[in-house]
């Protein structure tokens, strides 16, 4: 039986939560993130509830918000005329969620289907619609954008039984299906069912135009009227000699260069120059501006590398913690398959370093991981690495380099890592059971360092003249000291 919560429980529970500050200017998106995770769900509930009565939505007439707790996958039920055509699944997220985190939550929610089929009693006239607080990544919004080839896809690799298999084992739920899963019902689900999504753009848009509505979840602060905003508010400012900034490095930026004359600004596309007159890079030209060019050249090649390196060594870190201790050391994984993580993870992580540094031709000429899939780029790293195995089991150390000793050696390691494996084909058989074990780890992995690193990069070279000021040296001693620590 479904657990919906009666009206005057959902009035209590709207207007008792946290508002987060919001400019209605028409310019910014609501901070969804910023709301607790109910009230995300109540939010999208009431927002849809009101546009049922406003006969918005088509093939949908009534709307049902779940207890909140235990509700198999479902935040609201959507009804068409008493019979169930879909549900609201709510994510709130200060990132983006990827493919595999959407395609997780939909077989998560189709798997309690084959418990309770009431939970979907027609799958072809059913719509699984994801409400997020932010959006998606590019790889998720094309899964959902085009569903019905993606789905097949997903199907037809592998993905689909490998998610299904881990949901199960992760979930008390589905403790029957460990030995025998259901995946030909799930494939069979995936297909028939639609599924949709709403970010924080298209909830902002929806939202604002429902007064009532912003004002219960939202804390509104309004500047001006929306036709003349930004005009109004640039204006006002400049009256009385501020910027219109909020970043506090950019308002620092900004007071160092707003004064700056035009025939004082040097914009070199890479780098720009400001308080330096074109007369003095007339009197440059030649071996000079080369030099002048060279040098901020290497600064940017050198932190280029110094990055990779620290992408390198966060990837050895969290691979030794990740892979190494909690995978190969509890033996739920064969010490081979450990080979892929390093260099998969390398070449994933690599492409936002290169990102910005070649237009995208180029990139895909020299680079050709950023264009392909992370099943395809795994299977070019295990080619290697089995075009390696194959080569020493058949007593071939013609590629092995070193000393005598260090041969001997390499060789014993070698047979650790094949420990078990007599033959090429027991390599591949191990290598793609532990790929299942090992992705979602691999996918942990890179989004940790991602949040690290940032594709656009920008380094701004100062004067002395900051000494001058106080407050930048209380700036630069924290850094300083955050860096130290």
């Amino acid at each position: 039986m479904r657990k919906k919560i009666s009206n005057e429980q959902i009035k209590i529970e709207s207007e008792a939560g946290f508002k987060p500050l919001t400019i209605e200017s028409g310019m910014t998106l609501l901070p969804f993130s910023e709301l607790g995770d109910r009230e995300f769900e109540l939010l999208s509930y009431l927002l849809v509830q009101e546009e049922i009565n406003q006969s918005k939505h088509v093939n949908i007439n009534s709307i049902a918000l779940m207890q909140g707790v235990s509700e198999r996958g479902r935040d609201c039920v959507l009804y068409n005329q008493g019979k169930v055509a879909g549900l609201i699944q709510c994510k709130k997220y200060t990132g983006r969620l990827t493919k595999p985190q959407v395609l997780k939550e939909i077989i998560k929610f189709l798997l309690f289907t084959t418990l309770d089929d009431s939970l979907l009693p027609d799958p072809g006239n059913f719509e699984y619609k994801l409400y997020v607080s932010n959006d998606l990544a590019e790889p998720a919004i094309t899964l959902i954008k085009e569903y019905s080839a993606k789905i097949s896809e997903a199907i037809g690799d592998g993905t689909v039984d490998q998610y299904v298999t881990q949901i199960t084992n992760e979930y008390e739920s589905f403790a029957n299906y460990k030995e025998n899963t259901p995946s030909d019902a799930i494939k069979s689900l995936l297909r028939k069912i639609k599924v949709s999504y709403s970010n924080a753009t298209e909830l902002s848009a929806r939202i604002y135009s429902n007064e009532k509505l912003l004002s219960l979840f939202f804390n509104v602060k309004t500047i001006v009227d929306l036709e003349s905003a930004d005009n109004l508010i640039r204006n006002a400012l400049n009256d009385y000699g501020l910027k219109y900034l909020t970043d506090d490095d950019l308002k620092k930026l900004q007071e160092r260069i707003g004064s700056t004359k035009d025939e004082d600004r040097i914009n070199l596309g890479f780098v720009d120059f400001f308080g330096y007159n074109k007369e003095f890079f007339k009197f440059l030209k030649g071996d000079r501006f080369k030099e002048v060019i060279q040098s901020v050249t290497d600064v940017n090649s050198i932190l280029d590398r110094y990055l990779l390196d620290f992408i390198n060594s966060k990837i050895h870190e969290l691979v030794l913690l990740n892979i190494t201790k909690k995978l190969l050391n509890k033996r739920q994984i064969h010490p081979f398959s450990v080979g892929v993580a390093a260099p998969y993870l390398l070449k994933r992580l690599s492409m936002t370093i290169l990102a910005k540094s070649m237009p995208k031709t180029m990139l895909l000429q020299y680079y050709p991981q950023f264009s392909m899939t992370k099943e395809k780029l795994v299977s070019e790293i295990a080619e290697t690495l089995y075009e390696s195995s194959e080569r020493v089991m058949m007593k071939d150390y013609s590629k092995l380099v070193g000393s005598p000793e260090d041969i001997e050696f390499k060789i014993r390691i070698f047979e650790h890592i094949h420990i078990g494996l007599n033959s090429i084909d027991d390599v591949k058989q191990v290598f793609t059971k532990d790929m299942k074990v090992i992705q979602p780890v691999l996918d942990k992995i890179e989004n940790e360092i991602n949040d690290l690193l940032q594709e656009e990069r920008t380094v701004v070279i100062k004067d002395s003249s900051f000494l001058d000021d106080n407050d930048q040296i209380q700036v630069l001693a924290n850094t300083i000291k955050a860096i130290d620590s």
